[in-house]
């Protein structure tokens, strides 16, 4: 066994390991290699440490989801986590949790798939847990529904599970997404504002936008493309709306504390936006983006081709049920 030799040690250092070598009826020599085998260790224990902390806020985060809408899932225990990534013994997971011992990068990614965070983050501690990203909608609204459906242009079949539009409270109220799968939720920042506060950029994407959501309600509501989806919308305060973007916080949870408010589907609907009064403004805006379609011949096209059946998306979708490619 290699040996290393120390010269002109502080005498307060060996003083030190004299006492503790005492106290444990060790020689100075072996006193001396538990405290450098010690500090070799400590890199590995910090990153025990650290994956084990992040293990408990994943659960706690977890937890925290379980009211929503669709969760049906018992309390995430060692046991359950053991059994959801495949693991035959509960010890190893308690022992993770616990910071005893370390997982594989496998065995964190199944773990971050159960507890619906994102695994770069539980993993590498990269990130935050829950994704946010900013994106654009697309404002041909055949395109947008399927881009909001996350629906395969081919198959038109979705895995989606929950859909949520989320608006902040007060005069500009920005817009936000949720998309909600199984194993992920994704909270998506756009550049919409639902409000008279835009410019003529901003107004003519809010009108494409009532289109999509008029087309959206009717193949939510007519064509069962997505029969387990839940498609809601809601007004945020601004401190929930920041939580949802700040990627620390349950998206499942916020909104579960959220009443829902049926905003989205009266937005473009005459029958029903003089009957609500959901933000100051409201019926204002409403008012004006219908006329504004009604005043442009594409735009009150598209609006007739949706309410009378013919849009093109709302064609394929029914062409594909009468082949026996959905499942409607």
């Amino acid at each position: 066994m290699p040996s290393l030799t120390i010269r002109n040690l502080d005498d307060t250092l060996i003083n030190a390991l004299k006492r503790k070598a005492g106290a444990s009826a060790r020689s100075v020599e072996a006193e001396l290699r538990i405290a450098l085998k010690a500090w070799a260790d400590q890199p590995a224990m910090m990153q025990v440490e650290a994956v084990s902390q992040r293990l408990q806020q994943a659960i706690a985060l977890a937890e925290n989801g379980r009211a929503s809408d669709f969760s049906t899932r018992p309390p995430y225990s060692a046991a359950r986590l053991a059994d959801a990534i495949g693991e035959d013994h509960v010890t190893p997971v308690a022992q993770w949790i616990e910071g005893i011992a370390e997982p594989s990068l496998s065995q964190l990614k199944a773990i971050a798939a159960y507890c619906s965070v994102s695994a770069d983050w539980l993993a590498y501690g990269e990130g935050t847990p829950y994704l946010c990203e900013y994106d654009r909608i697309p404002e041909n609204a055949g395109q947008g529904v399927l881009w909001l459906l996350d629906a395969d242009p081919k198959t038109l079949k979705t895995h989606l599970q929950g859909l949520r539009f989320i608006r902040c409270a007060g005069e500009r109220g920005g817009l936000l997404l949720v998309k909600q799968w199984a194993d992920k939720d994704l909270v998506i920042r756009t550049p919409y504002v639902v409000s008279e506060d835009t410019g003529g950029g901003g107004r003519s994407s809010l009108r494409n936008l009532t289109q999509v959501w008029h087309l959206l309600y009717q193949v939510y509501s007519e064509c069962d493309l997505a029969p387990d989806l839940a498609i809601t919308s809601h007004i945020a305060s601004e401190r929930t709306y920041r939580q949802l973007q700040d990627g620390w916080h349950n998206p499942s949870a916020l909104l579960h504390d959220l009443p829902s408010q049926p905003w989205w589907e009266d937005i473009w609907d005459s029958n029903e936006f003089a009957r609500s009064n959901y933000w100051p403004g409201w019926k204002k805006l409403c008012t004006d983006l219908y006329e504004e379609i009604s005043d442009s011949k594409s735009a009150s096209n598209i609006r007739e081709s949706i309410e009378s059946g013919e849009h093109p998306l709302l064609k394929e979708i029914e062409n594909a049920a009468l082949l026996g490619k959905l499942d409607t």
